[in-house]
């Protein structure tokens, strides 16, 4: 597979490394070895949660390398390649964590908002920088970041090309955390903590939350009873109710 994404796997946490000198930006070999990855890594029950990151510590993504044009195929197509992975980073049954090692910027940008968790490092910026290269979001920009900090302010940052510094983007809801000193140490800290949780739990949460923003409240509704009524005939659901009861640590085997 291409060195252009690299895999670690420590514990139940796999990270995707985005390798590409000077400034990770998404080419050909980054998409179609993030999607084998992804595919690979989503029916690996030894992996419960994913972290994505670059290589360095400058640059988490500086958007799509646009130097060589869309190569063989149509500007459509090549939009829209970028746009099913980040989909499916968005629906991925584990939690995947943005780790926003530096500058977020263009495509960059909009991993990080497909992505369920964002964790920042102190000094990088983040925006959808498009329109100061006359172009415009295609990565799912302008769909997730009005979600994310509201349509006016959405709106602001991609019509003027905007970048954030983590602090403000904090603020914003854009990111979740904001680290500094030992930034990867604290990343890891969480994904490692994030799975002990019940990975049975934490699919059926991601996928009717995923949902979401598509359904009317009453299918939404729908769903949510449904899953759980399929949690209470689980293994791990009977662990955590007798681990309760015993006062002790639940062990979820996703079971």
């Amino acid at each position: 597979m291409s060195d252009a994404v690299l895999l670690e796997q420590k514990g139940m946490v796999a990270i995707l490394t985005i390798n590409k000198p000077k400034a990770n930006q998404l080419s050909h070999d980054v998409f179609e070895t993030m999607r084998k990855y992804l595919d690979t890594l989503e029916i690996d029950k030894n992996i419960r949660v994913l972290v994505i990151t670059g290589s360095g510590d400058k640059i988490f993504c500086a958007g799509a390398d646009l130097s060589q044009g869309f190569g063989d195929f149509s500007a459509v197509d090549f939009l829209k390649r970028g746009q099913d992975i980040w989909n499916k980073i968005e629906d991925y049954p584990k939690p995947v964590i943005a780790a926003i090692n530096g500058h977020a910027l263009g495509g960059g940008c909009e991993l990080s908002m497909a992505c369920h968790i964002r964790i920042m490092k102190k000094g990088a910026r983040i925006g959808l920088t498009e329109t100061n290269l006359g172009i415009m979001p295609g990565y799912g920009g302008t769909l997730r970041l009005p979600r994310l900090v509201g349509r006016a302010k959405a709106l602001e940052m991609i019509l003027f090309g905007k970048q954030l510094e983590a602090e403000e983007a904090l603020a914003l809801g854009l990111v979740h955390r904001v680290c500094d000193e030992g930034y990867m140490d604290e990343v890891m800290k969480f994904a490692e903590e994030l799975s002990t949780r019940p990975p049975l739990s934490i699919k059926a949460v991601l996928k009717v939350m995923s949902a979401g923003p598509s359904m009317s409240p009453e299918m939404y509704l729908k769903m949510e009873r449904e899953e759980l009524a399929k949690l209470f005939t689980t293994k791990d659901c009977m662990e955590g109710m007798m681990a309760f009861a015993q006062k002790r640590k639940p062990e979820f085997k996703g079971e």
